[in-house]
């Protein structure tokens, strides 16, 4: 729920970031704190899920590999009205790293449970 958590402050501050304009110079200034907070959620919540799915039974791992395939898809559509998809803005930041992790994770996932 950490590595949850700190991807959503990540990602979370770019959308916030562009949807006020740029008027928070905290933000801009730095942004870095937030990717690295990024960062760290996803590379947490990729190993925590594969640690946790071990204990799961072979139809919810199933389930779970579609919910992490498919929740990048809708954050980016939830995210959309504020930026579209943007590549030099906060959907890069969702688009680029999180989708091919999840695209992983979830064939991780799908192989653990056969």
């Amino acid at each position: 729920m950490v590595g949850v958590g700190l991807a959503a402050i990540g990602l979370g501050a770019g959308y916030f970031d562009v949807a006020t304009h740029f008027r928070f110079a905290f933000l801009s200034d730095h942004f870095g704190v937030f990717l690295i907070a990024l960062l760290l959620g996803i590379l947490s919540s990729f190993v925590c899920l594969i640690g946790w799915a071990r204990r799961l039974r072979k139809a919810t791992r199933v389930r779970t590999a579609g919910i992490v395939f498919i929740s990048p898809w809708i954050a980016g559509l939830l995210g959309y009205p504020i930026d579209g998809f943007n590549v030099h803005g906060p959907s890069a930041l969702l688009l680029f790293p999180i989708v091919p992790a999840a695209s992983i994770l979830a064939l991780v996932l799908r192989v653990m449970a056969d």
